[in-house]
């Protein structure tokens, strides 16, 4: 798979670039001196692909050819005419609320309205009849044709594209955003946007449907005929690809599972009377962004070869619509800011690999509700890259890049392969069900904590030079058991007595019924009078990487809090500078992601005096730092010294002995553990909270 051609690849200029890559490589294993060029220069990714260091047009002569449109899909053009959407998703659950905040943003550069609904209103309940957790949890609680009028007042159906992730069936919110379009005047082939339904995702994500997916897909199939014939500019078909990365999956997963679920959707959708092309024409797919730059890059472009193929089995022509929305995986509450720069990368990279539109969450976006100023800064980073960047001049600006194209061949590869292997467990369904997928993702996302913890992969703030200074982030939960608990009154009081007539099988009459007042769920409960909820799928665990470390965070502040100081590392540092400066620096480094304040004014000539000023100290913890060939000396009677006169305290030594026998030693002499690079820092440091009782 590629989308390069190979015209100037004439077997002359590629043998003349082979001796010149073989002379380079001959210079550079010469400066590794010995050091295995493998292991020193190629990286590994979590997808399995060995970076290389250098990329020719070797790398691309070996792939077919193929046209290089495949990889732009429907943005054959680039955004030289038409930028990607700026689709910013408003984290707030009261309409009213959102819809001040959507309007002054529309004000100010936004141009299309993207939706995400809470997961009641996903699920197809009201808001009184939902758990309370599920009310205004993670948007906008939405539950009748009053609501959705609220929170879209002023915004002109027609002139702004309004996308709506309905969850497991759009049939009841399409019901009330066509009411609102009737009620407005506005004919429904004028509207552009999106209502999708994804019940293969709401499945994967809560375990469970509020009816069989069977059913469902029955929705979906007359919500999607129904838009093919009266509203051409709806998306109706959704694919949830963030799922996957969201919960700590590689790029990898994230396409083979996300053309799995399409085809299922084909499949299903075919059996129920719709045609391949009329799906792909109403089909949405909504990736998360990573933050490996060129990896995701090549994800969006090795979709499109994937979709080539997929378009080729079932003689498509039509291109799904790709939304891209920044990963949540990687965002921090831990010197927040950071996440500015995250975005902005990730954001880059999606535009880079072709999007149709694009939300870039507000750095705030994991203390719930983000602020006008949070918002601002995440809208004016399109404008950034469209008009300062010039990101729009460009064709296809990554194109013909030998790396990007060459890893974007591989990843497509890699992809189609895991592809098949859940197409031999019977599709998507089958293997959610059966919880092959799940465990894959969940898998890459321990090797991803594990690195993490380990400090192999780094979170600016978090896990690498966190700033213990900084203040802690204000909270600001979307839904207030007091929001939740008035929300579901004022629902209960609105809510018609009787819900009127509705036919299972005319979407006309579910739109009067929204019209006349009906709710969600009862707009649900009449299309669906014997539902039967669906459950027993393990529901895939969303997390961020550095949960872990913030928990260590949290408790050093807890424990500063109570005894009125962080707990306290006391660093023993021997000798001159030279001797002590390396590790003590690593061990300042090391710590401080737990939260411990370092006391490491002063060095000490003999190890005797190291001790006793570290039982003055009062710390629970003491480090000596030293060299490997001064430790065989100082470290046993440092320990036997400082456990003679407080057998509590905790003695770590920098550095790990290679010698097995040295470890031993070290360990009966009193040293409790050591640190290192590619130690488990996180665990280590969980332990050594848990003993001084932090």
């Amino acid at each position: 798979m590629s989308s390069t051609t190979n015209e100037t690849n004439t077997p002359e200029s590629l043998d003349g670039l082979r001796a010149a890559y073989a002379e380079w490589r001959k210079t550079v294993e010469t400066e590794l001196k010995g050091v295995p060029f493998e292991k020193k220069l190629v990286t590994k990714t979590p997808e399995g692909i060995a970076l290389q260091p250098l990329y020719t047009r070797l790398d691309t002569a070996v792939l077919p050819a193929q046209d290089a449109s495949a990889a732009r899909g429907s943005l054959d053009k680039g955004y030289f005419k038409t930028p990607w959407e700026f689709a910013q998703e408003i984290a707030l659950a009261a309409p009213a609320d959102f819809n001040a905040a959507l309007l002054a943003d529309l004000n100010r550069g936004q141009n299309a309205v993207s939706i995400s609904l809470d997961c009641a209103t996903r699920a197809a309940k009201d808001a009184d009849a939902a758990p309370a957790a599920e009310v205004g949890c993670c948007g906008l609680s939405v539950s009748d044709l009053s609501d959705l009028a609220a929170a879209l007042n002023n915004v002109e159906l027609t002139a702004v594209p309004v996308h709506i992730n309905a969850g497991a069936t759009a049939l009841p919110v399409a019901s009330l955003l066509l009411a609102l379009a009737k009620q407005r005047g506005i004919d429904a082939s004028k509207i552009n946007g999106s209502v999708t339904a994804d019940p293969l995702a709401e499945l994967a994500s809560r375990g469970a449907l509020p009816d069989t997916l069977d059913s469902l897909q029955n929705d979906l199939a007359q919500w999607t005929l129904w838009a093919s014939k009266n509203a051409p500019g709806l998306s109706t078909v959704g694919v949830d690809a963030s799922l996957w990365l969201n919960a700590g999956g590689n790029a990898v997963q994230d396409l083979a599972h996300t053309i799995a679920a399409t085809v299922e959707y084909i499949r299903e959708l075919g059996k129920r009377g719709l045609t391949a092309e009329q799906i792909a024409a109403h089909l949405r797919v909504n990736f998360a962004i990573g933050p490996q730059f060129f990896m995701e890059i090549a994800k969006f472009r090795a979709f499109r070869l994937l979709w080539a193929r997929v378009a080729a089995a079932y003689a498509i022509k039509a291109s799904p619509k790709i939304h891209a929305r920044t990963g949540r995986w990687n965002k921090t509450k831990l010197d927040i800011n950071v996440n500015m720069l995250r975005v902005t990368t990730e954001a880059l990279s999606a535009v880079l690999g072709g999007v149709d539109s694009l939300h870039i969450a507000p750095y705030d976006e994991v203390m719930g509700s983000p602020d006008d100023f949070s918002r601002r800064i995440s809208r004016n980073i399109h404008t950034l890259l469209a008009e300062e960047f010039h990101v729009t001049a460009p064709n296809d600006p990554s194109g013909g890049s030998f790396y990007i194209e060459k890893l974007t061949d591989e990843l497509a590869r890699k992809a189609w392969a895991a592809f098949q292997d859940i197409e031999k467990q019977g599709g998507f369904t089958a293997a959610l069900r059966a919880g092959s997928l799940q465990t894959a993702v969940a898998a890459t996302a321990k090797a991803k904590s594990d690195s993490l913890d380990k400090r192999r992969m780094g979170l600016v703030g978090t896990n690498l030079f966190p700033n213990l200074k900084e203040k802690d982030p204000v909270a600001r939960p979307l839904a207030t058991p007091e929001f939740v608990a008035a929300r579901a009154a004022d629902v209960k009081k609105r809510r018609p007595a009787a819900a009127p007539a509705i036919s299972k099988d005319d979407l006309a009459t579910s739109i009067q019924a929204a019209a006349q007042g009906a709710t969600i769920g009862q707009l649900f409960a009449a299309t669906h009078p014997d539902a039967k909820p669906e459950t027993g799928v393990i529901p895939v665990a969303i997390v961020r990487g550095s949960e872990g470390y913030e928990s260590l965070r949290a408790a050093a502040d807890a424990y500063a809090k109570k005894n009125g100081a962080r707990p306290k590392i006391f660093v023993a540092k021997m000798g001159p500078v030279l001797q002590h400066k390396a590790r003590a620096d690593f061990t300042a480094g090391f710590f401080s992601t737990g939260g411990f304040e370092m006391i490491a004014k002063d060095a000490y000539e003999t190890a005797e005096d190291a001790a006793k000023a570290a039982v003055a100290s009062g710390a629970p913890v003491a480090v000596l730092c030293s060299t490997d060939a001064t430790y065989p000396e100082l470290a046993p009677a440092f320990a036997k010294a400082l456990k003679a006169a407080k057998p509590e305290i905790q003695v770590i030594l920098a550095g790990r002995p290679a010698d097995e026998t040295l470890s031993a030693a070290y360990k009966t002499a009193g040293f409790d553990d050591f640190i290192y690079m590619g130690a488990n820092v996180r665990g280590l440091l969980a332990n050594i909270q848990k003993t001084i009782g932090a």
